[in-house]
C-alpha cells in the first residue's frame, strides 16, 4: 500500500475523530485508499499465475441466489463455513456476533432481535417480523421466537449486510442471515458428539446420511441440550434460574431425489422443542413503583414470586424442485411452518402477585418462491421470480395468576393475518471488460387484517375490534462492479429495502407504518500475497425513514414510527494465512447512527416515570404528555465501534493427529437500548478459546472450550418500562467444557 496515502488517511481520521461527521470522513478515506490497494494487488496478481499451495480456500456463497465466489460478489458478506464454526466454537445464531462485527442479537424472553449496522427490530409479537431476515435452506423464518437456536448440521452461514430488497425482499432492511444445512449423500456416514460443561450443561448430537435406493438418499440430524443448573437463583422461590436449555431437542431430516441429471427434488422437515428459565431483574438503584423497594438481587438472580419459563415448539416442512431446462434453471420452493409458545412471566418483576401471566403466542405461515434464471456465466446473467407469503400471528389465551396460585383464563384471540405477493427480477451485464452493471426491482403488495375477540365487559362494548391496512412497495438495487483482476474488485451500490408495517397485538388500535431504508455503499474486495490474505473494505450511508420503535409498558408494548434516522460507517473484514499453520481472521465496524428527526419520542426515568417538560410559552407539564424531541439522539443498538479477531494454529502431531488451538476476541463499544439514550449497554470485551484435537484418521476429535473467559458483564436485554422501571437480563457468564466427537 502507498505509505503516503496511508499517512494521509490516518491524519484525516484523527482530525475527524471528535466530529459528529466522522463517518463521512471514513467513507472518504476508504474511497481514497481503494485505488492504491487495487494497484498493489493488481501488480501482485500479474506476477503470480496461480495461487500458492497454502493460499486461502475459495468460498462459494449464494448472496445473489446463484453460486459465486465470495470475492466476486458486489455485496458485503461474511461467510462462516462448518469447519470455521467448529474451530471457533460458533454453535448458535447468537454466537455469530463473534464472527460478524456490527451484528448484535438481543434475546428478551427468548425472542431473537438481530441488529446489523444499527438496523433491526425489537418488536416482540409472534407477527412481528425482524429487520434482519433469517433463512434456513432458502425458507424464511418469520416468527421472532424462532430466531434463537443452536446449530447441529450446518454446511455454511452467510451474513449479508445491508438491505436485500430485490432477491430476498421480505423485511430484509438490515440484512440477511442465511443458514445452509448439509445435503444428504448416497455414501453412508455418521457424525456423533457428546459434551459436558459448567452448570451441568449436557449436549449430544447425531448426524447420519446414506442412500436409500438408486438416486435416492436421506439424512437425519438430532441435537439434545440440558443445563441442569441455572446461572442464578430465584431468591423468593429458592429455585435455580437462568437455564438456557431444559431438555431441549431439535430434529431435522432431508430426502434427496435425483431422477435425472437435470432434476433434483428435496423434501425437508424439522421440529424443535426449547425451554429456558431466564428472568428479568431490577438493576442497582432502581426503585420499583410496585413495591417501593430498590433491592438488586445480584447477577442472574431474581426476586419474582412467579417462576419465569419460556417454551417454544416450532417446526415445518418444505419441498424444493431444481430443474435444468437447457441453459435455464427453474427453482420452486414451497414451505409451511408452525410455532407455538408458552410464556410464564412475572411482569411486575417483584415478589408480589401483581401481574403474573401466562401468554400463549402462536404463528403459522405458508410461503412459495419460484425462480427462473439464466446461465451462471457469460456477459449477461439474470433471474426473475415471484414470492407468496401467508402468515398468521396470534395470542390465543391469557392466564392471570392470583396470589393463591390459581389462574383465571381470559379466552380471547388477538391476531394479525398478512397476505403478501411479490414479483422480482435482477440482471447483471458486462458493459465493458471487467465492468458489470446490475439492476434489480421488486414489487410487493401486502394486506394485513387485525382482529381481537374477547369477552365483552358490557353490552355496549363490542366483543371484537377488526382493522385492515394495505401496503404497496417498490424496492430496487443498482450496482456497478469492476474487476481489476481475478483478485481485486470494487463496487458501488444503491439499494432500497422496506420492512412491512403491522399491528401491535394486545393493544387495539396500535398500528404502525412500513419502514423504508435507502442504502448507499462502496466496497473493495482483494486477495493479496498469492491469496494468502483476503481483505475486504466497505463504507455505507443509510437513510432510514419511519423507523419502527417499540416502547414497553407494564403488561404490554406499543409501537411508533420515529420520523427518520441516518447511519453511516466503514467496515473491514480479513483472513490471513500468516504461515501454513497460523491463521488470523477478524473484522472491524465503525458506525454513527442518529435520529435526524424525531420530534415526539418516548422518554422515561429509571423508575418508569415520564419526566416533566416545558411547553411552548413556558408552562411546565408533569408528566409530559406531548412526547419529547429526540432529534440528534443515537439510534438504538448501534455500537460506534465493534470488532472481532481470531487466531488459530494447526500443530501436526504425525500419527497422533493434530492440535488446533483457537482464541477469539470480541469488542463492542457502548450503545443505547432505547431512543431516549438513557439505558445503555456499557462497552465490553469477550474472549472465547478452544483447543481441538483430531485423530490422524479424522474419525475422532475432542474439543476443550471456554466462552467468556474474562467473565465480562453484558446483557441480552435491558430496557425501561413505563410504570415498572428499568429491567435487565444478563448474558451468560464464563462457561467451559469438553466435547467429544466421532465420525464414521
Amino acid at each position: 500500500m502507498n505509505n503516503n496515502i496511508t499517512r494521509l488517511v490516518a491524519k484525516g481520521l484523527l482530525a475527524q475523530a471528535g466530529s459528529r461527521h466522522f463517518a463521512m470522513a471514513l467513507i472518504a478515506a476508504t474511497a481514497l485508499t481503494a485505488p492504491s490497494l487495487a494497484q498493489a494487488a493488481t501488480a501482485e496478481a500479474a506476477a503470480t499465475a496461480a495461487p500458492a499451495e497454502d493460499a486461502l480456500p475459495e468460498i462459494i456463497v449464494t448472496a445473489q441466489k446463484r453460486s459465486e465466489n465470495l470475492q466476486k460478489v458486489p455485496v458485503s458478506v461474511v461467510a462462516v463455513t462448518a469447519e470455521d464454526a467448529l474451530i471457533r466454537g460458533l454453535t448458535s445464531t447468537q454466537s455469530l456476533t463473534a464472527a460478524v462485527p456490527g451484528l448484535v442479537i438481543n434475546s428478551p424472553a427468548n425472542v431473537g432481535n438481530p441488529y446489523l449496522r444499527g438496523v433491526g427490530s425489537n418488536l416482540f409479537d409472534p407477527s412481528a417480523e425482524q429487520g434482519v431476515a433469517m433463512y434456513i435452506d432458502g425458507v424464511y423464518i418469520s416468527a421472532p421466537q424462532t430466531n434463537i437456536f443452536n446449530f447441529n448440521n450446518i454446511a455454511q452461514v452467510e451474513v449479508l449486510r445491508g438491505p436485500q430488497g430485490t432477491l430476498f425482499g421480505r423485511n430484509a432492511t438490515g440484512g440477511v442471515i442465511q443458514i445452509t444445512t448439509r445435503k444428504p449423500s448416497s455414501t453412508p456416514s455418521a457424525d456423533f458428539s457428546l459434551g459436558y460443561g459448567k452448570y451441568d450443561w449436557v449436549t449430544a448430537s447425531a448426524y447420519v446420511t446414506g442412500g436409500l435406493a438408486k438416486n435416492l438418499s436421506a439424512d437425519f440430524a438430532a441435537l439434545y441440550e440440558n443445563q441442569g443448573t441455572g446461572f442464578g437463583r430465584n431468591l423468593t422461590l429458592n429455585r435455580t434460574q437462568g437455564q438456557q436449555a431444559v431438555g431441549n431437542y431439535s430434529l431435522r431430516s432431508k430426502i434427496l431425489f435425483t431422477p435425472s441429471d437435470d432434476t433434483t427434488i428435496t423434501l425437508a422437515g424439522d421440529f424443535s422443542h426449547t425451554v429456558s428459565t431466564n428472568a428479568y431483574q431490577k438493576p442497582r438503584g432502581v426503585i420499583s413503583p410496585i413495591d417501593g423497594t430498590s433491592t438488586y438481587p445480584g447477577a442472574f438472580n431474581s426476586t419474582n414470586d412467579h417462576y419465569n419459563r419460556d417454551q417454544v415448539e416450532t417446526g415445518g416442512v418444505s419441498l424444493r424442485l431444481d430443474q435444468q431446462i437447457g441453459s435455464l434453471t427453474l427453482m420452486n420452493l414451497v414451505s409451511y411452518r408452525k410455532t407455538k409458545v408458552k410464556y410464564d412471566l412475572d411482569n411486575d418483576v417483584t415478589n408480589l402477585a401483581v401481574v403474573n401471566v401466562q401468554l400463549d403466542p402462536s404463528a403459522h405461515n405458508i410461503s412459495e418462491e419460484i425462480q427462473l434464471s439464466g446461465p451462471n456465466s457469460g456477459k449477461f446473467k439474470w433471474i426473475i421470480g415471484g414470492y407468496y407469503f401467508n402468515a398468521v400471528g396470534a395470542y390465543d389465551n391469557v392466564f392471570f395468576y392470583l396470589p393463591s396460585g390459581s389462574a383465571i383464563n381470559i379466552p380471547y384471540n388477538d391476531q394479525q393475518h398478512a397476505i403478501s405477493y411479490a414479483a422480482f427480477g435482477q440482471a447483471t451485464y458486462e458493459i465493458a471488460p471487467g465492468t458489470e452493471l446490475t439492476g434489480g426491482l421488486r414489487y410487493t403488495t401486502e394486506t394485513q387484517k387485525y382482529s381481537q375477540t374477547y369477552p365483552a365487559p358490557s353490552p355496549s362494548v363490542p366483543a371484537s375490534q377488526p382493522a385492515q391496512q394495505t401496503f404497496n412497495k417498490l424496492t430496487w438495487r443498482a450496482t456497478i462492479n469492476h474487476h481489476f483482476s481475478d483478485d481485486v474488485s470494487a463496487y458501488a451500490s444503491y439499494n432500497r429495502g422496506f420492512k412491512s408495517g403491522g399491528y401491535n397485538l394486545r393493544l387495539p388500535g396500535n398500528s404502525f407504518l412500513p419502514e423504508t431504508l435507502d442504502a448507499y455503499e462502496i466496497g473493495l474486495k482483494t486477495q493479496l500475497f498469492d491469496r494468502r490474505l483476503r481483505l475486504n473494505l466497505g463504507a455505507f450511508y443509510y437513510d432510514d425513514k419511519n423507523v419502527q420503535v417499540l416502547t414497553s409498558v407494564l403488561g404490554g408494548t406499543f409501537t411508533t414510527n420515529a420520523a427518520a434516522a441516518t447511519i453511516k460507517g466503514i467496515e473491514a473484514d480479513f483472513e490471513a494465512a500468516v504461515t501454513p499453520e497460523f491463521r488470523l481472521s477478524g473484522g472491524l465496524s465503525v458506525q454513527d447512527g442518529k435520529y435526524k428527526s424525531y420530534p415526539n419520542g418516548p422518554k422515561l426515568d429509571q423508575n418508569g416515570v415520564i419526566p416533566a417538560c416545558t411547553l411552548p410559552g413556558g408552562a411546565v407539564q408533569n408528566p409530559c404528555l406531548g412526547g419529547f424531541d429526540l432529534t440528534g439522539n443515537q439510534t438504538i443498538v448501534t455500537p460506534p465501534v465493534s470488532g472481532t479477531l481470531t487466531a488459530s494454529y494447526t500443530l501436526d502431531l504425525g500419527d497422533n493427529g493434530r492440535l488446533q488451538p483457537s482464541v477469539t476476541y470480541v469488542y463492542n463499544a457502548r450503545f443505547y437500548w432505547q431512543p431516549d439514550n438513557r439505558v445503555t449497554q456499557p462497552a465490553y470485551s469477550l474472549i472465547n478459546a478452544s483447543l481441538l484435537w483430531t485423530s490422524a484418521s479424522k474419525k475422532f476429535d475432542a474439543r476443550l472450550w471456554v466462552k467468556n473467559l474474562n467473565n465480562a458483564t453484558y446483557y441480552i436485554a435491558r430496557l425501561g418500562v413505563k410504570s415498572l422501571g428499568d429491567v435487565q437480563e444478563q448474558a451468560a457468564p464464563r462457561t467451559f467444557g469438553i466435547t467429544l466427537g466421532a465420525h464414521l
